[in-house]
């Protein structure tokens, strides 16, 4: 069993998708003026020679490394990957053995062993080893539980050997302070980032072993919103960045960077700052430049001279941008990139763990190629990016480019610390800006030609603005509908068009054993009440342990779900009894999310464990891993829709959708485009998703099933190692029966929920009657409603 990654709210990203409002202005020049990052024009064909400070690189990825070590080692534990001194370098630790064994190796540009240092109880057991550090050379980084002392030790480079006795003290804890400290070298010094009564930076002397300077940063709370300090990274001379999180809950917070002068004690944020232009994520400091990665490329960032350069487009090379923009930048100079790619996800479908390189090249097989644009409204995954650059290897009139000019995530309000709604709303004001703009543009012709998004998208579903995939599917695409699980389909169409095609698909609900539903995959607000009164012990699951909810998202969402019932032919009624009903069972929720105000971080296990009891535990079902860890523990699982008047089954949504433009001038490209994302190859890559292929979502439940009982064989009578419970592959067909259950579509109203949102609560605090409350949102609505005839 692999272990979960912890979502940010993604089922309400979307039921949140995009806001139809057209009130944000839009350029209207030619696309032809419209370009990328790095300059390149989007449409027309590509250049036939690159413009000047541009490059083309060939993009190599590579798991030789960790398939020897799968091979050699068997299980294992990769805690830094780094390159120094024309090696790749790792340090690692055996997960079979009772006590500790590291490893710290080398390898060759070839990927051959060049050395193997082994580590067994040469250290002792209060000595911590931790990461591979890159300063004047290389360390391995350690923390002395006994002395509460930090030490840096040194690492030969011939040998990969590091002994007890040759030690760099890097700095001492204050009684009651047993972590290790984040730091890292500022020339000759070291920066350590210390976090005991008041939060500070220390400019520590390493030959002296004293410290030269100390900075406060007590005030990034204050006045940037970082909760809490948890990286420290150089910038330049005298210059660190501190960077963390701006709230203790994961679903509410944002990675900010903020930048100190350690001479004036001056702290700035750095997306602050004028010359920077471009999201901050991922910020590392290689190769003597401060380096952020985005969707676009590689970017050095230069605090003294105010400047942020793009050093490598990812639009200039056949490569999987996912796999960059979500490693770490290892090495960096005027010819070579080279990227490491680790993930917190483990299982028996996941990604390998490649070394990714990008080498400077005169071949350029792009030049003359037809342009085709795409972009997305979300960051792009792994399975999107590959289906990108197989399309570019293969198509040999065409080359696609990515358009970022759409992405939600790219403002954030870093104010937005601990409330649910804010964050809600704040969401959806995101999704209408870009809603708009997409709108506008494809209107006027300068939209993509491919729109990858989460669906859902009521708005943009006509034909002024994508065209109906529904003759493709059938006709053209090759492919058997029976293969597909058809009710993602449906629940993707749009007045029975098909203009969102689902490559992948989430189910929203709850998990339930079969008896305390009676069977059923749907109940009534009165029948659901009964259920919780009698399997629940009174705690409605809808909120006790939901990620973020507050009563008026639910209350949102189950609008959503029902939608029809209000709107028909541009006419909106919410005065009636099936909305009342609605208002009336979220009235009674608690008026917070559960999580609001808590360190959810500090609370997660005590958490998870009260909601894996839960005989009925609310689940946006991505994948295998939430129907398999239910099914360790109850029997005869099925998955059941949210109370309705009508008694609905789960909502099915698409985590990700494509469309393609009415306006596009080669939708024969983009065809061939849809159907490599439809392909088997593709849909087995969807790790953190259901493929909308249901041959590949099967085969996938029963890798995983297979992988849990592997692990269960291998922990039997070992002490400490969890026991868990060998599973029958029959809970990969239970599986797509109770995924194939689900029927209530998640399109959304996105302008009219942006409404009841802000107009319901007046109801639930006793401001107002249910019938002023919905007389103002029919009004509010159907004015909405009219503007789009």
């Amino acid at each position: 069993m692999r272990i979960p990654i912890k979502r940010l709210g993604a089922a309400v990203l979307a039921a949140s998708f995009l806001v139809s409002i057209f009130t944000c202005g839009c350029s209207r020049s030619s696309k032809n003026a419209i370009k990328d990052e790095s300059g390149l024009v989007l449409s027309g064909k590509m250049p036939d020679k690159l413009p000047d400070g541009l490059s083309w690189y060939d993009f190599t990825e590579d798991t030789a490394i960790t398939d020897y070590l799968a091979e050699t080692i068997g299980g294992y534990f990769i805690s830094d990957i780094t390159w120094f001194s024309d090696h790749i370098w790792v340090f690692l630790s055996e997960t079979e053995p009772k006590l500790p064994v590291y490893h710290i190796m080398s390898f060759d540009k070839d990927n051959k062993v060049y050395c193997d240092f082994v580590i067994r109880n040469e250290f002792g057991d209060n000595i911590s080893l931790e990461s591979l550090v890159l300063g004047d050379r290389l360390y391995i980084s350690a923390y002395d539980f006994a002395s509460r002392e930090q030490y840096l030790y040194p690492v030969d480079e011939s040998t990969g050997s590091i002994s007890p006795d040759n030690k760099v003290v890097l700095t001492k804890n204050s009684q009651g302070n047993d972590a290790s400290n984040r730091f890292c070298f500022a020339g000759n010094d070291a920066a350590v980032l210390k976090r005991e009564q008041s939060t500070s930076v220390e400019l520590i002397d390493l030959a002296a072993g004293t410290v030269k300077k100390k900075v406060s940063v007590d005030n990034i709370s204050r006045d940037f919103h970082i909760k809490f300090a948890e990286g420290i990274l150089y910038a330049g001379d005298n210059k660190v960045i501190v960077w963390g999180s701006t709230s203790s809950n994961f679903n509410f917070g944002r990675i900010r960077y903020c930048l100190v002068d350690l001479e004036t004690g001056n702290i700035s944020a750095l997306d602050e700052m004028e010359y920077i232009n471009i999201p901050l994520r991922n910020l590392t400091y290689c190769n003597g430049h401060l380096v952020t990665v985005t969707d676009g490329g590689v970017y050095n960032i230069d605090v003294d001279t105010g400047t942020c350069k793009m050093a490598l487009s990812f639009n200039c090379s056949l490569c999987n941008r996912y796999l960059a923009n979500n490693s770490e930048l290892k090495y960096a100079d005027d010819d070579t990139f080279i990227f490491s790619y680790t993930s917190s996800y483990s299982g028996a479908n996941r990604i390998p763990f490649p070394i990714c390189t990008f080498t400077r090249t005169d071949e350029y097989p792009a030049a003359g190629k037809n342009i085709l644009t795409v972009a997305s409204t979300e960051d792009l995954d792994y399975s999107i990016s590959e289906a990108i650059m197989r399309f570019n290897q293969d198509s040999d009139s065409s080359f696609m480019l990515f358009d970022n000019r759409y992405k939600t995530n790219n403002e954030i309000d870093y104010t937005n610390t601990d409330s649910t709604d804010k964050a809600a709303l704040n969401s959806l004001n995101s999704y209408a800006s870009v809603s708009d703009r997409l709108a506008m543009d494809i209107i006027a012709g300068e939209g993509p030609d491919i729109l990858i998004s989460n669906g859902a998208n009521e708005q943009l579903s006509k034909k002024d603005y994508f065209i109906d995939l529904s003759d493709y599917l059938k006709n053209e695409s090759g492919i058997s509908e029976s293969d597909f699980f058809t009710n993602a389909i449906e629940a993707s169409r749009f007045n029975g068009a098909l203009y969102q095609m689902p490559i992948c698909f989430y189910v929203d609900g709850f998990l339930a054993p079969s008896d305390t539903t009676g069977g059923r995959n749907g109940l009534t607000f009165e029948e659901y009440l009964a259920m919780v009164k009698t399997a629940c012990n009174g705690a409605d699951p809808v909120y006790d342990h939901q990620l973020s909810f507050s009563r008026t998202e639910v209350a949102t969402k189950l609008f959503a779900n029902t939608s029809e019932k209000y709107i028909n032919d541009g006419k909106i009624n919410v005065d009636c009894e099936d909305f009342k009903a609605i208002l009336d069972y979220c009235k009674d929720l608690p008026s917070k999310g559960y999580y609001e105000g808590k360190d959810v971080d500090a609370e997660w296990e005590d958490i998870m464990i009260s909601k894996e009891n839960m005989r009925v535990q609310p689940a946006v079902i991505y994948d295998f891993y939430e129907f398999e860890a239910f099914a360790e523990k109850f029997n005869d699982a099925v998955i059941l829709g949210y109370p309705s008047v009508d008694g609905r089954t789960a909502t099915i949504g698409s985590d990700m959708a494509v469309s393609i433009s009415s306006h596009t001038g080669d939708e024969s490209s983009c065809k061939k485009f849809v159907s490599i994302l439809l392909s088997e190859d593709i849909q087995k890559t969807l790790y953190m998703n259901i493929p909308i292929n249901k041959k590949c979502a099967r085969d996938i439940a029963l890798m995983e099933i297979a992988e849990n009982n592997k692990n269960v064989d291998a922990n039997e009578g070992k002490k400490f190692a969890k026991a868990g419970k060998k599973l029958d592959a029959a809970l990969a067909d239970a599986y797509i029966g109770q995924l194939s259950t689900a029927t209530t579509s998640a399109f959304i109203y996105h302008s009219i929920s942006l409404i009841i949102y802000e107009e319901i609560p007046a109801y639930f605090e006793g401001q107002k009657s249910f019938e002023d409350v919905a007389k103002v949102i029919n009004d509010r609505a159907q004015k909405v409603l009219d503007e789009r005839k």
